[in-house]
């Protein structure tokens, strides 16, 4: 799925995991059981009608092939990029905050905010198995934009100017509009 369309998805597995859960509805037309006092060939023909409903009801209960995307958003991976997800969301409001208000408490939140996105960001590369199966190589390459944003908000020598903040920052998310699971 699209980075930055996480939250479309997360209400997509809410109603998927709905549905599975058995709150969605089915349509049961069940033959009743075969009576004893049936000929033969009577209670073979129900037994006969009977097996694909069997199979019918059985196939309702079970849920479908889980769509990848949403087995990535349930998975440690999906879990792990939907906190980095709300990581880099509040790093934007707060980059957004101190550009209209340049106080030093905004400007100690953005720094302490892009240290998170940087450890999340660290902590997913670090780990294999937090990483998608699919665009693999381009989800790697988003996080380490976001670090390199991370890194220029921070205090000392690599700190950057307006300029390179924006850069850094429309870089990361173009890097971010990768489809992953």
């Amino acid at each position: 799925m699209k980075l930055n369309r996480i939250a479309a998805a997360t209400a997509a597995a809410a109603a998927a995991a709905v549905i599975i859960s058995g709150c969605g509805t089915a349509h049961h037309d069940a033959a009743g059981p075969a009576s004893p006092a049936r000929p033969a060939a009577a209670r073979h023909l129900a037994s006969a009608q009977a097996a694909p409903v069997k199979a019918q009801t059985a196939a309702v209960r079970k849920p479908a092939a889980a769509d990848p995307q949403l087995a990535w958003l349930e998975s440690p991976g999906g879990q792990a990029q939907a906190t980095f997800n709300d990581a880099v969301d509040t790093l934007a409001m707060d980059l957004e905050t101190e550009d209209h208000a340049p106080t030093a408490a905004n400007h100690l939140a953005f720094e302490a905010d892009a240290r998170v996105v940087r450890a999340q960001a660290e902590k997913i590369l670090a780990t294999p198995r937090l990483l998608p199966a699919h665009h693999r190589a381009g989800y790697k390459k988003m996080l380490r934009e976001f670090i390199t944003v991370a890194n220029l908000l921070q205090p000392g020598a690599g700190y950057g100017t307006t300029p390179q903040d924006y850069t850094a920052w429309y870089a990361a998310m173009r890097a971010s509009n990768i489809t992953v699971w």
